[in-house]
């Protein structure tokens, strides 16, 4: 009678592994497209500087807050987008 080690589950390694190994790969590239383009970062933070204005404005102020944008301001920032990047935002 011969002693010999179980196998270990190289199935539960690969259930666990692949996803950990594809959110890296994912997060790596997310981190290069952001670096080889710094405009789409700019690009975004803008149109939601542009987005949070009109929800503010469609909503109101939270409660004991004053008004971050004011009267026609998001109109503003749109048409500064549309100057700086030549699309809509």
């Amino acid at each position: 009678m011969t002693d010999k080690a179980t196998p270990k589950p190289k199935l539960v390694r690969w259930i666990i592994g692949l996803p950990v190994a594809l959110f890296a790969v994912l997060m790596l590239g997310s981190q290069l497209f952001f670096n080889a383009s710094p405009d789409k970062e700019a690009q975004w933070v803008e149109r939601e500087t542009i987005r949070l204005c009109w929800k503010e404005r469609e909503k109101g102020p939270k409660e004991n807050t004053p008004a971050q944008f004011t009267e026609g301001q998001c109109e503003q920032l749109e048409f500064a987008f549309k100057n700086k990047w030549g699309i809509n935002p």
